[in-house]
């Protein structure tokens, strides 16, 4: 059995809008001195290049991806990638990550097999991150489904989840 999952459409969609709010906000002081020295046309092209120049930018970063075997549980994040067979899993926790809480695989020790850069692999190692594997964002109802299934062939120990998840 192999499965692979990204995060949904709707989210990477999500995702993407708030950046975007974010990016033409950020352009606003920019546009507000070009209007001041040059004229509106110009602050007006420049909100438009920034923010859709950035937008392609963040649509070309890698997106987070989950693979699930017979070996164990293969997490992408874009910037760093943990891999870790099913007996390293420790527990299903609730935890909070810099995308808000999610529920994740909590692991014995460090999974940490590449890093994009030193300071990558010292940020998540301190943190904690290199122990931790989002389940939700890959599947909001995961007990159900592919992560569910897997966890309850791999892992059947782990069930019955925690109410508290």
């Amino acid at each position: 059995m192999r499965v692979v999952l990204t995060p949904p459409t709707s989210a990477q969609r999500s995702r993407l809008l708030r950046m975007g709010a974010l990016f033409f906000l950020a352009a606003l002081p920019v546009a507000a001195v070009l209007v001041a020295i040059v004229n509106w046309w110009v602050a007006i092209g420049y909100v438009v290049l920034q923010t859709a120049g950035l937008l392609f930018g963040v649509r070309q970063q890698p997106s987070s991806v989950l693979k699930l075997d017979d070996r164990g549980i293969h997490f992408e994040s874009g910037t760093f990638v943990l891999a870790a067979p099913w007996t390293s899993i420790e527990r299903i926790d609730r935890v909070s990550l810099p995308s808000g809480p999610t529920d994740a695989l909590i692991l014995a020790r460090s999974a940490l097999r590449w890093s994009h850069s030193a300071q990558v692999r010292d940020q998540v190692t301190q943190r904690g991150w290199d122990k931790v594997i989002p389940l939700d964002q890959f599947e909001r109802e995961w007990r159900r489904g592919a992560i569910g299934k897997a966890l309850r062939a791999n892992r059947p120990d782990l069930e019955p989840w925690p109410d508290r998840i």
